[in-house]
């Protein structure tokens, strides 16, 4: 099985790479690598976000081997792009992730533009994983077949701990929440703590 961590406007690959030392030697890990990693929510509606979905579907299909199991972890604007990859993949005619592990975003059907969250648009960092005008989903497509957990912290304000079972709604499987101590910015500091989680569901759930 192998691992792929999306990136957010953050730095998140130190996070990511301190933790996948500890992972077991038949898991593999990989961080999708992007030509634009640093892109926001911003961009969601903009060639560099079609840019974005391309390079992160070629990435995974050139790092997969045939037949073999993958799940997908994302932070912000990267649960945003690990999601629609995922719906991308499976248009592709891949098989589908086993398993997303999405944090610090709010269901795609909650997610609101930043005037109307009630910041300026300039302040990205704080504003977490708001887009700049209104995000929807395609209509017409079904739900993922994937797991989802879902990660948030109790003070993050762009990803509701009482709204994340919304999440539910894109998956035909089942969709458990986790709250973190902290803001929007939580994995800083327990980025650690939630991605030992991951590993404890991916090992408990696919590898015994």
């Amino acid at each position: 099985m192998i691992l792929f961590g999306f990136p957010h406007c953050g730095d998140v690959a130190k996070s990511y790479l301190a933790w996948s030392h500890g992972l077991p030697a038949h898991v593999k890990f990989q961080c999708v690598e992007l030509i634009h990693a640093g892109l926001s929510m911003r961009e969601v509606y903009s060639a560099r976000w079609e840019q974005a979905l391309e390079e992160a579907c070629a990435f995974i299909k050139q790092h997969l081997e045939p037949g073999e199991e993958y799940v997908l972890i994302g932070h912000c604007w990267g649960s945003l792009l690990a999601f629609e990859v995922s719906h991308r993949l499976k248009e592709d005619g891949l098989a589908e992730p086993r398993h997303l592990f999405l944090s610090g975003c709010s269901a795609p059907h909650l997610l609101r533009p930043r005037a109307e969250a009630g910041g300026p648009l300039g302040r990205a960092a704080e504003l977490g994983c708001q887009p700049a005008e209104e995000y929807r989903t395609p209509l017409n497509r079904g739900p993922l077949r994937a797991r989802f957990s879902i990660f948030t912290g109790n003070k993050d304000e762009h990803a509701l701990a009482d709204q994340l079972a919304e999440w539910s709604r894109y998956t035909s499987k089942i969709c458990d929440v986790h709250v973190c101590e902290g803001d929007h910015a939580f994995w800083r500091a327990d980025s650690v703590k939630w991605l030992q989680l991951t590993q404890t569901i991916v090992e408990r759930e696919y590898l015994i």
